[in-house]
């Protein structure tokens, strides 16, 4: 079994216990499935090893229930549970805001047991009768469907990306396949994606049709032809996979789309008296060909510049093309540090040691490190003498990894009021302050713009951190006026952060760019809770690309040697 799904069955035994109303059971499985969702090793060597209680809150119950379930496939306490529920109960946690108890009242009061059933009875008003429901949570509950459903129908980036690029390296090493490329919104590199689009140039499309369709992943064939196969693979995912003989340019500028930006891309070939498609660049007249074999000269010959598939949005990027004043966007290796990430110390999985090393190894010349203030219980924020006494720590580590700097730092709370979990004189003693977001999210717009652009005065304050609070598909974003955050964020020299987790992605693209036009400087961080998500950062890059960001616009592309003149309190 996989490590997410292990952590699902124990995520359901914590709902389960809690809709029971036992106490205290629900949290120990929860911290147990939070600390295997952030495992980097697989749980199944783990537990070959013998170091299952090595994973945090494993105690001797739960260690004997994961080696039953990795060892058997299932677990007999858990079909128990199971079995005196409704089949489909269990589907009502994915709407936000409802918990196991609000779902037991649901179902005892309703009969509510499966989301088609919510629905009705939200559109029926009868939610709203219910105590310490009313009509505002029946309206949030209907939004929280239409989140769902929109999820059920796309995959986030982030999970796709490595799917896609994992069957794209297959396919690079058939001899058959001269080239292989991804295409559709994933090469857009949207923040989702519908499905997953390849491309393989060959001559010899009958042998990579057999091998696409014949791969260990494939669990369903869709369709099945000379040059174009569809399948389903086992995380669910349609893949789609055209086998393109020849201008496999003209293909791909085609198949990437998107769609507006080719119609625009049309249009202005029909006013120079040629035609494109998937097939080429032709002149009207007498039908020739005049381009196809690359994207380069594809573009070149409707007198256009080139520009990188995230920008293929038809967002202003064909006048700035015909003009040749395309910005030269971000490069994914241009980062030269992280500068929001937690540790053992809070809620993330590895020691600060352990990140600062990983970092390193993706040859960054700092990170800094930002575990969670104190009005973060779930996440187990620190107190003043914590993280007092962490800051030595990752002094010691600093001293200790040669070849990387590493930061002091805080994600620090903003309160309802706008002030931050710590006072100054505790704030003045880190290199950097990440001010963030956890509570409060439904703030009436006023003062939501208020709490936020208060907390961005604080002279202390370096980054606001995911600055809209978005969870795609999962939460909505904070009401509030971004133009004055921005305003705010650039009078006072406060960074904006893309944020690289793949539910948040926030900065978003349109947003980014926004922010970019009123003057706003950017960091791209991870929020890495492990070693292997810092490697989320290539996402965050991503959405910056889609954004127009240049290198310039970015603080973090910039070398250790010039962050003091960035940020206020670093000093080397």
């Amino acid at each position: 079994m996989k490590n997410s799904e292990v952590a699902e069955i124990l995520y359901n035994i914590a709902d389960i216990l809690e809709m029971q109303d036992v106490a205290f059971k629900p949290s120990a499985y929860r911290k147990v499935a939070r600390s295997i969702e952030a495992l980097s090793e697989d749980i199944n060597e783990l537990a070959k090893k013998g170091k299952l209680k090595d994973i945090a809150g494993v105690g001797e119950s739960i260690e004997k229930k994961l080696q039953e379930l990795l060892t058997t496939g299932k677990l007999a306490y858990y079909d128990k549970l199971m079995k005196g529920l409704p089949k489909h109960i269990l589907d009502l946690m994915e709407v936000p805001g409802l918990g196991p108890k609000k779902i037991k009242v649901l179902n005892e009061k309703l009969g509510i047991d499966s989301l088609k059933s919510l629905e009705a009875a939200a559109k029926a008003g009868k939610i709203r009768e219910l105590e310490h429901f009313g009509e505002k949570s029946e309206s949030e509950i209907l939004k929280g469907l239409e989140l769902i459903k929109g999820g059920r129908q796309r995959m986030l980036l982030g999970e796709a990306l490595p799917t896609a690029l994992e069957i794209e390296k297959k396919l690079k090493k058939l001899p058959e396949a001269s080239a292989v490329s991804i295409a559709g919104s994933l090469r857009r590199r949207k923040e989702t994606i519908g499905d997953i689009d390849i491309l393989v140039a060959s001559k010899k499309a009958p042998k990579v049709m057999a091998f696409f369709t014949k791969m260990p992943e494939v669990k369903r064939i869709l369709a099945q032809g000379p040059t174009k196969s569809s399948v389903i693979i086992e995380n669910g995912m349609q893949v789609d996979l055209r086998v393109i003989e020849k201008n496999f340019g003209a293909a791909l500028q085609y198949f990437t789309g998107s769609k507006e930006h080719n119609v625009a891309v049309r249009d202005i070939a029909i006013k120079k008296g040629l035609k494109i498609n998937e097939y080429g660049v032709f002149k009207r007249k007498g039908n020739r060909l005049v381009a196809g074999k690359t994207e380069q000269e594809v573009y070149k010959a409707i007198g256009m510049q080139c520009m990188a598939p995230e920008l293929r949005e038809n967002a202003g990027e064909i006048e700035a093309a015909l003009k040749n004043k395309l910005p030269k966007i971000i490069s994914y290796n241009e980062i030269k540090g992280d500068l929001h990430t937690h540790t053992n110390y809070t809620d993330g999985k590895n020691t600060i040691v352990e990140m600062v090393q990983a970092a390193k190894k993706l040859g960054y010349e700092y990170i800094a490190i930002t575990d969670h203030s104190r009005s973060e219980p779930i996440a187990h924020g620190l107190d003043e003498d914590q993280l007092l006494f962490q800051i030595k720590e990752v002094k010691e580590a600093d001293r200790k990894v040669k070849g990387i700097k590493v930061f002091t730092g805080s994600e620090v709370d903003i309160k309802g009021n706008g002030e931050l979990d710590f006072p100054d004189e505790i704030l003045k003693k880190l290199d950097i302050v990440v001010a963030s977001i956890h509570s409060r999210f439904k703030s009436p717009k006023e003062l939501m713009t208020k709490r936020i652009t208060n907390a961005l005065e604080n002279e202390h304050v370096d980054i606001f951190g995911h600055p809209t609070g978005r969870m795609i598909y999962m939460r909505e974003p904070y009401n509030v006026d971004l133009k004055k955050v921005y305003r705010s964020a650039i009078d006072n020299k406060v960074a904006m952060e893309i944020n690289s987790q793949p539910k948040r992605m926030d900065l978003n693209d349109v947003h980014a760019k926004e922010a970019k036009e009123m003057g706003a400087k950017f960091v791209i961080n991870t929020d890495a809770h492990t070693t292997s998500s810092l490697g989320f950062i290539q996402l965050g890059v991503s959405m910056a690309r889609r954004g127009w960001l240049e290198k310039k616009d970015v603080l973090n592309t910039y070398p250790l040697k010039q962050l003091p003149k960035l940020f206020r309190k670093v000093r080397l």
